[in-house]
């Protein structure tokens, strides 16, 4: 018994000199991604080939992202980089992806150390990273929570568990479409699910005395003048006015009260320091650019939100982080093609805009503004 401790100790010693001893600039094993159709056959098998380390991450999350998003899943290529990165720290070691429930649930395999602090590696600045690692991601212990915090955002999760026998297992699964619970859903009519519905009645029987129960009729109690031609409206409704002109017309103008004649009217409404150039209480004034905005009917309905003057690579941008979430720089370069600079300068734009802000790991996301802005282009 004791010769076989001895031998066990032995054993783990030699194995910590060899991984202090590992060549992080290559990948020499060979990571499989297994694509479930469902779990009543077998998966199809994609092999991802030794390469160059950097190179082979990202030949691993680009091939799990176009075969999750060919399946019919919404998680975004960020979060997939993030994980499979992830498996530097298991040394590469046995790397199996899986894709399930039509591309909406991820599962990445390996038999390295494993993770066994899990709360604490979903938490900023936790990390074991060690500087030969440090060429190829970040490691500074944001990769995780950064998945955290964008699947809580989106509704989905992401579980850690320890592989059979060594190594861990990390789960991310996203059942619906990013967002798609964080506003209210419209109908064909633009009006959302929360906004009472609108009555609609004619203008002037809305502004007729007349309209409200108990109320004397248009022609009564003015010197004993019948109401010649003016309808009666009835506590059961409001009943829309006669196609023709009353006998009274002039007197009782559509939406004029009628004690007031309409030329008088007339000139107090142009009497109004409502002057042109200025926001009046029909109208907003916009967040960007400080310049007014068209002036909106006030009814009930939801009114979408105001475009700001957009470039063309400004509009390009947004909808890429509707579907893809947090985004980097280095994100968007690769996902666009778009240099460095560009890149750098039409994010600062979007983000003084409001349209984007900064996460906890310096990624980008959509503002509320933002993610109805880039629903509406």
């Amino acid at each position: 018994m004791n010769n076989q401790i001895e031998r066990a100790d032995h054993s783990h010693e030699t194995l910590d000199e060899h991984a202090e001893g590992y060549d992080y600039a290559r990948v020499n094993a060979v990571a499989r991604i297994a694509l479930y159709d469902d779990l009543r056959s077998a998966p199809r098998v994609t092999e991802i080939q030794p390469a160059p380390t950097g190179e082979f991450i990202e030949n691993l999350a680009s091939k799990v992202y176009e075969q999750a998003k060919t399946s019919g899943g919404t998680i975004p290529y960020t979060v997939i980089r993030e994980v499979s990165e992830n498996f530097i720290h298991a040394r590469f070691a046995e790397v199996t992806v899986s894709i399930l429930d039509d591309g909406n649930t991820i599962r990445f395999a390996d038999q390295g150390p494993g993770i066994p602090q899990k709360e604490k590696a979903q938490l900023p600045g936790f990390t074991s990273a060690i500087e030969p690692m440090k060429r190829y991601i970040r490691g500074v212990g944001s990769g995780l929570p950064i998945v955290k915090e964008y699947l809580e955002f989106s509704h989905g999760t992401i579980s850690i568990e320890d592989n059979l026998g060594t190594g861990s297992v990390v789960t991310i699964s996203l059942k619906e479409a990013p967002g798609a619970t964080e506003f209210a859903p419209a109908n064909e009519l633009g009006r959302t699910e929360s906004a009472p519905s609108e009555t609609t009645v004619p203008l002037a029987a809305a502004l007729a005395p007349s309209a409200q129960t108990g109320l004397p009729t248009v022609g009564s109690g003015l010197g004993g003048m019948p109401a010649a031609g003016t309808p009666q409206y009835q506590a059961g409704g409001v009943q829309p006015l006669p196609a023709g002109p009353s006998q009274y017309a002039p007197a009782y103008q559509a939406g004029f009260p009628p004690q007031q004649p309409y030329h008088q009217f007339q000139q107090q409404v142009q009497a109004q320091p409502y002057q042109q150039g200025y926001p009046y209480p029909a109208q907003q004034t916009s967040a960007y650019l400080g310049q007014p905005a068209a002036a909106y009917p006030q009814t009930q309905h939801a009114i979408a939100p105001l475009v700001p003057p957009l470039s063309n690579r400004e509009r390009e941008f947004l909808p890429i982080f509707l579907s893809e979430g947090a985004l980097g720089v280095t994100d968007l370069v690769h996902l666009t093609g778009v240099p460095q600079s560009s890149t750098h300068v039409t994010l600062t734009k979007l983000e003084q805009a409001g349209l984007i802000e900064k996460t906890a790991g310096q990624k980008r996301i959509l503002t509320e503004l933002g993610y109805q802005v880039a629903n509406s282009l």
